[in-house]
């Protein structure tokens, strides 16, 4: 019951909204949301593997999650949510072996160790063994996409476990932009003919309900970057036929790496050119994505934007990683020197420490940058305002939260400090 008082206390009613400007609030569309699935491995993309030095191609799956108005008249625009890196499988007797393992074992023993190996592997393959759910990494940003749908977009929220379970790098960015692009094409068939392979999975006739030259895109962590990949201009060819990217949001992003050095032949590979990109940079968060913007700017002739978020950790974005779920893996990963608190941990070397001699002055541990830590619903209450700011502007031509884009409008600093830039080509 307390949790529910609190969530009625950070989400304002229509009627408030009115009065403080709050773009979170409820929209006037009445929502319904729907799961869908064509299999676990129905999917391949060319040069991703479970193993690079395997020759066999990773199999992968079509799942994602609907949610889209029920009133009101279309075409809406539509809207892909893309999660990040995270276990694969809620397999629960594997985290116990795991977790009784680090119990009595040294970080150097650890990894040596075949029964946590073992369990690390059963955490993190695809697909599950029999008997174990996926972990829905993608049902994690309902609370956005129900607030997305409820201003008249049509939200698709796609699983990425199948790209989690293989390599890293370029080629899961490749990986997680053909993902998207998939639904795209199956939502594309869907609302131009009604047919397809997502014929028959809904109730609802999507047929002429979205409109696919006003499709935004939001990315969160490696999912970020996987965002920016498939926004790139050097990428636009492979979208499906006759769609039309108008916004992206980079939220919480794994950084592009050596992308951003100056003349890098990749940066052309994470560089948004064509749309509005904003980028969210949580004050708790250690994964950063100001790299979007330094390789967008000079390039591109719309605005960006950066949202700076006091308080702000990484976890909170996606339910399924956060603690309030009970899921497997959930933790709160924003660290403070006291409950509700975040910061940076800074070690300081004394003169003669010798990290082979344990009687040579050891290093010590301060604390600095120590902010109110948000919680889980403060924090899903500014990325709802934000995103669904963004998305009204760039997707529906709505402006009425500009002020809240370009920061002279600040809905939420009864709570945590938001700074919001735009910046101009």
């Amino acid at each position: 019951m307390a949790a529910a008082l609190l969530a009625s206390l950070l989400v304002p009613s229509a009627a408030e909204a009115a009065k403080t400007g709050d773009p979170g609030a409820p929209g006037p569309y009445r929502v319904a949301s729907l799961d869908y699935t064509l299999g676990d491995r129905v999917l391949q993309v060319p040069g991703f593997h479970v193993d690079p030095e395997d020759e066999a191609l990773a199999d992968l799956e079509v799942t994602g999650n609907v949610h889209y108005p029920t009133s009101g008249r279309g075409p809406f625009p539509l809207v892909v949510l893309s999660h990040g890196y995270w276990a694969t499988c809620a397999d629960r007797e594997a985290v116990a072996i795991k977790e009784g393992r680090e119990a009595v074992l040294s970080d150097e023993e650890i990894y040596d160790d075949p029964a946590w190996l073992a369990a690390i592997g059963r955490l993190w393959q695809w697909p599950c063994v029999p008997g174990v759910a996926p972990l829905p990494s993608y049902r994690g940003y309902d609370y956005l996409a129900e607030r997305l749908a409820g201003h008249g977009m049509v939200v698709v929220s796609v699983s990425a476990n199948g790209v989690n379970a293989g390599q890293l790098g370029e080629a899961a960015d490749e990986a997680r932009a053909a993902v998207i692009n998939k639904h795209l094409e199956l939502w594309s068939e869907l609302t131009r003919t009604g047919k397809g392979a997502l014929a028959g999975k809904f109730r609802q006739n999507f047929k002429g309900m979205i409109d696919l030259t006003r499709v935004g895109t939001l990315g969160h962590s490696r999912g970020g970057r996987g965002v920016a990949w498939h926004a790139a201009d050097v990428h636009k060819g492979a979208l499906p036929k006759g769609v039309q990217i108008k916004g992206v949001i980079a939220l919480a992003a794994a950084g592009a790496g050596t992308a951003t050095n100056e003349g890098s032949p990749d940066a052309p590979l994470y560089r948004v050119t064509t749309a509005p990109l904003a980028v969210w940079l949580g004050g708790c968060d250690m994964d950063q994505g100001e790299d979007y913007l330094t390789l967008a700017k000079g390039h591109t002739r719309f605005p960006n934007y950066r949202w700076t978020v006091g308080g702000a950790n990484h976890n909170f974005l996606n339910t399924q990683w956060s603690p309030a779920s009970g899921q497997v893996e959930a933790e709160d990963d924003g660290v403070g020197p006291e409950p509700g608190t975040c910061g940076d941990q800074v070690w300081d070397y004394p003169d003669g420490w010798d990290p082979e001699d344990p009687s040579s002055p050891q290093p010590t541990m301060h604390w600095e940058n120590v902010v109110h830590k948000l919680t889980e619903d403060e924090e899903h209450r500014v990325l709802t305002g934000y995103a669904t700011a963004f998305f009204l502007e760039t997707l529906r031509g709505d402006r009425r939260h500009a002020a809240v884009l370009d920061g002279s409008s600040r809905p939420y600093q009864a709570f945590t400090t938001v700074v919001a830039d735009r910046i101009t080509p």
